[in-house]
């Protein structure tokens, strides 16, 4: 059993809370706090921002109400940002396999690209709020998600506090000494507020939220930013080079290089359409260049698509309009009309030709007439009488004898 360890503090990566253990204990070396806390075991990842072995061993030692492995895991690792974009599914698994003492590492972790960390990060303000509130700051889990540009608290400029030496984050114990005492930076770039209100939401959201993939809201904001493939009418396949240009012109090359290469290849835009990259960063980046906050990414209800929109607007104006007028207000080439009109189920509204323009006006004048029993005999003898095999026969010998009288004369 061990004697004392610190409680961690609100959102404390647990790596934290073994560095100030080291700090508290007054141990003289690194291999000392090692030995204390692990034994001879030689193969515990106390720096890895996720859940690891040092978790159990630690608990193990302590009374069971001090600290349960899933408080741990949810509120002082970055699990939930790691699993944000895995099924309901997978993540109660892989939750569930951790707490049986699955090493998770070997598995998981590739499931984002900043998992060997060169520095610590943290902001200057929060070092001087915890010094004053606690009496000694510490590493906060939301910093060290790589991606972050800014304290979700304090909206300044994150700083890097590089490792000092050639070793594993986990062979050493850096508290945060509370030294450094810069001026904080308020400079933010357009997008990094945006950006690090999504990557807060990720890592904060209930654990087992995941995004809709029935909704499909990522496909329908990228259609509405133009971002599919010319010919993607139904299938809405991302078009990679706009969608690599377009990242690059919000983000600049060098980010959008670390996150999605040189180039975004199809496979990997068909993943990213349905949900099958788990790369939390990559949906920030995404959804952040298209306005989109987490809310409507993990909303039940779709979003609106601008072209459906529109066609149904033209259509119940009731204005007639050729096929390239309509096609020009709608931004789209005229032959794509139809199939947009079948996609969205509305009926064709500008003038049609040929077969097109017959069935189009058979739906025109499509009537419904109730009779009774013995006017619906009245009306087959009077078909029989002149010959006449259907109702709509009898239907248009009726309207052209009205509109004559009409035209004679007026309605009687």
């Amino acid at each position: 059993m061990l004697s004392f360890f610190p409680f961690p503090y609100p959102d404390e990566l647990w790596y934290s809370v073994i560095a100030r253990y080291h700090t508290h204990s007054g141990a003289l070396s690194w291999q000392a706090t090692m030995a204390a806390l692990f034994g001879d075991a030689r193969d515990t990842d106390v720096g890895s921002f996720f859940p690891n072995n040092s978790i159990h061993q630690i608990l193990e030692q302590l009374p069971p109400d001090f600290l349960s492995a899933q408080e741990v895991a949810l509120q002082h690792t970055l699990l939930p940002f790691l699993m944000r974009f895995q099924s309901q599914e997978k993540k109660a698994a892989i939750l569930e396999a951790f707490l049986n003492g699955e090493d998770m590492r070997p598995r998981y972790l590739r499931a984002t690209r900043d998992i060997k960390p060169r520095s610590m990060r943290y902001c200057p303000v929060c070092v001087r709020e915890d010094t004053q509130t606690y009496g000694e700051p510490y590493w906060h889990r939301e910093h060290q998600i790589g991606l972050m540009p800014l304290c979700p608290r304090h909206r300044c400029r994150l700083r890097d506090k590089p490792i000092p030496n050639t070793r594993p984050l986990g062979a050493q114990y850096l508290p945060l000494d509370g030294q450094d005492w810069a001026e904080p930076d308020y400079g933010a770039l357009g997008y990094e507020t945006a950006l690090t209100d999504t990557l807060y939401a990720y890592l904060t959201m209930p654990y087992d939220l995941s995004p809709n993939r029935e909704a499909d809201n990522l496909a329908r904001a990228m259609e509405n930013a133009s971002l599919l493939s010319e010919d993607s009418i139904r299938k809405q396949a991302f078009d990679v080079d706009k969608l690599h240009t377009a990242l690059t012109d919000k983000y600049g090359t060098e980010l959008v290089e670390h996150y999605f290469g040189t180039h975004i290849t199809k496979a990997h835009a068909l993943r990213l359409r349905h949900y099958l990259i788990y790369s939390a960063e990559e949906y920030a980046l995404l959804t952040v260049m298209l306005g989109q906050g987490p809310e409507v990414l993990f909303s039940q209800e779709q979003i609106l698509l601008t072209l459906e929109t529109r066609m149904r607007e033209l259509a119940a104006s009731k204005i007639i309009r050729s096929k390239d007028g309509v096609a020009k207000l709608l931004g789209i080439r005229a032959d794509r009309l139809l199939p947009y009109a079948k996609r969205f189920g509305v009926a064709p509204f500008w003038p049609q030709s040929g077969a097109a323009k017959e069935a189009q006006e058979r739906q025109i004048y499509t009537v419904t007439i109730h009779l009774s029993p013995m006017e619906r005999e009245e009306l087959k003898v009077f078909m029989r009488a002149q010959g006449m095999e259907a109702y709509s026969h009898a239907m248009r010998y009726f309207m052209e004898a009205g509109l004559r009288r009409w035209r004679e004369g007026g309605w009687p």
